[in-house]
C-alpha cells in the first residue's frame, strides 16, 4: 500500500516543539531504541515481551517498518513515542487497520503527543483503510479517554487476552470508522476523516 507522503511532518498543539513523521529504514535505530523501552517500560500494555525483541535482529525491526505504518514523535531530535498501524493486503480485509505500539515516554505524557501520533497514524493511512481498531488494556484511563475523544468506540472486551506473570489481563476492543465509510455516521470526534 501507498501511504500519503503529501503530510510529512505535524506538529503537537500541546507541545509545538514536537513533530510526528513515519518513520522509514533511516530510523531503524530509533524504532528498535522505543519500541524496546515500551516494552519494557510498559510491559502489561503489550503482547509482545522485551526478552524476545532484545534479541531479534534488526532485520526483524525493519521487516516492521516495510509491512506496516510506524509514526515517530520526536521533540529535540530524540524520539519520544511511536505508534503504529498494521493492514492486510488481502481482498475481504484490505479496509482495515489496526492501531498498534502506541507509547509515548512518561516525561512527555498529557502533552498532546499522544493525540498527535493518532493524528498522524490515520492522517496518513493508506488510502482505502476505513476503519482502525485497536485492543487497550483494561485500566489504562488515560489511554481509554484519548481513543475516545478521538471518536474510538468500544465494541467488545477480550477476556484473559494476555497473560502476564501477575495474571491474566483484559483488552478493550474499540473501533473508528473513517469519514465515507459505512459505519461512521453514528461516531463523534476531532478525526472524522484522514485530515
Amino acid at each position: 500500500m501507498i501511504f500519503r507522503a503529501d503530510r510529512p511532518f505535524s506538529r503537537s498543539p500541546g507541545m509545538p516543539d514536537i513533530t510526528t513523521r513515519p518513520l522509514s529504514s533511516g530510523d531503524l535505530h530509533d524504532f528498535r531504541s522505543i519500541r524496546l523501552e515500551a516494552l519494557q517500560r510498559a510491559p502489561d500494555a503489550f503482547g509482545s515481551v522485551h526478552e524476545i525483541e532484545v534479541v531479534r535482529p534488526l532485520q526483524a525491526f525493519e521487516d516492521r517498518l516495510r509491512g506496516s505504518l510506524v509514526v515517530g514523535a520526536y521533540h529535540g531530535g530524540q524520539i519520544v513515542g511511536m505508534a503504529g498501524l498494521a493492514f492486510d493486503a488481502r481482498p475481504k480485509d484490505k479496509h482495515k487497520g489496526a492501531l498498534w505500539g502506541m507509547y509515548v515516554r512518561p516525561e512527555v505524557q498529557r502533552r498532546g503527543v499522544g493525540a498527535a501520533l493518532i493524528e498522524a497514524v490515520i492522517g496518513h493511512a493508506p488510502e482505502g483503510i476505513e476503519q482502525v481498531t485497536l485492543g487497550l488494556v483494561k485500566g489504562n484511563e488515560a489511554a481509554h479517554a484519548l481513543y475516545r475523544r478521538f471518536g474510538f468506540v468500544e465494541y467488545g472486551v477480550e477476556p484473559r487476552a494476555l497473560k502476564t506473570p501477575d495474571g491474566y489481563v483484559d483488552e478493550i476492543l474499540m473501533i473508528k470508522f473513517l469519514e465515507g465509510s459505512p459505519g461512521n455516521s453514528e461516531q463523534a470526534g476531532p478525526l472524522r476523516s484522514r485530515l
